[in-house]
Protein backbone atom coordinates (compact mmCIF):
# COMPACT_ATOMS: atom_id res chain seq x y z
CA UNK A 1 0.00 0.00 0.00
CA UNK A 2 2.94 2.69 0.72
CA UNK A 3 4.70 1.90 -2.17
CA UNK A 4 0.68 3.25 -4.49
CA UNK A 5 0.83 6.03 -2.30
CA UNK A 6 3.94 6.85 -2.41
CA UNK A 7 3.75 6.38 -6.93
CA UNK A 8 1.12 8.33 -6.92
CA UNK A 9 2.62 11.28 -5.23
CA UNK A 10 0.48 11.02 -1.95
CA UNK A 11 2.47 11.46 1.53
CA UNK A 12 3.09 8.36 3.65
CA UNK A 13 3.07 8.18 7.24
CA UNK A 14 6.13 6.24 8.95
CA UNK A 15 5.05 2.62 10.04
CA UNK A 16 6.83 0.12 11.62
CA UNK A 17 6.87 -2.77 9.90
CA UNK A 18 5.91 -6.10 11.99
CA UNK A 19 6.90 -9.75 11.22
CA UNK A 20 4.12 -12.23 12.19
CA UNK A 21 5.29 -15.30 13.04
CA UNK A 22 3.68 -18.83 13.44
CA UNK A 23 5.38 -20.79 16.64
CA UNK A 24 3.64 -24.06 15.47
CA UNK A 25 5.20 -23.80 12.11
CA UNK A 26 7.75 -26.90 11.82
CA UNK A 27 10.32 -24.29 10.45
CA UNK A 28 10.49 -22.19 13.35
CA UNK A 29 10.32 -25.24 15.54
CA UNK A 30 13.41 -26.45 14.05
CA UNK A 31 14.46 -22.98 14.15
CA UNK A 32 14.22 -22.82 18.66
CA UNK A 33 17.49 -25.19 18.78
CA UNK A 34 19.17 -22.81 16.42
CA UNK A 35 17.88 -18.87 17.05
CA UNK A 36 20.16 -16.36 16.23
CA UNK A 37 19.75 -12.72 15.33
CA UNK A 38 20.96 -13.53 12.37
CA UNK A 39 18.29 -15.66 11.48
CA UNK A 40 15.60 -13.66 12.72
CA UNK A 41 16.82 -10.50 10.69
CA UNK A 42 17.27 -12.42 7.24
CA UNK A 43 13.29 -13.91 7.49
CA UNK A 44 12.30 -10.80 8.54
CA UNK A 45 14.63 -9.41 5.20
CA UNK A 46 13.30 -12.21 3.11
CA UNK A 47 9.71 -11.10 4.23
CA UNK A 48 10.28 -7.53 2.85
CA UNK A 49 12.19 -8.92 -0.51
CA UNK A 50 9.13 -11.37 -1.05
CA UNK A 51 6.66 -8.57 -0.40
CA UNK A 52 8.29 -6.67 -3.13
CA UNK A 53 10.15 -4.08 -0.67
CA UNK A 54 13.66 -2.84 -0.86
CA UNK A 55 16.05 -3.35 1.88
CA UNK A 56 18.02 -0.46 3.62
CA UNK A 57 21.35 -2.44 3.81
CA UNK A 58 21.33 -5.23 1.53
CA UNK A 59 25.14 -5.80 2.00
CA UNK A 60 24.37 -6.87 5.24
CA UNK A 61 21.56 -9.16 3.84
CA UNK A 62 24.17 -10.91 1.91
CA UNK A 63 27.22 -10.93 4.99
CA UNK A 64 24.21 -12.66 7.01
CA UNK A 65 22.73 -15.74 4.17
CA UNK A 66 26.28 -16.59 3.41
CA UNK A 67 26.73 -16.93 7.36
CA UNK A 68 24.16 -18.99 7.47
CA UNK A 69 25.10 -21.33 4.85
CA UNK A 70 29.02 -22.15 5.71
Amino acid sequence: MERIMKSLGQDVPDTKPILEINPKHPLVKKLKTKISQDVVKVLFDQAVLSEGGQLKEPAEFVKRMNKLIK
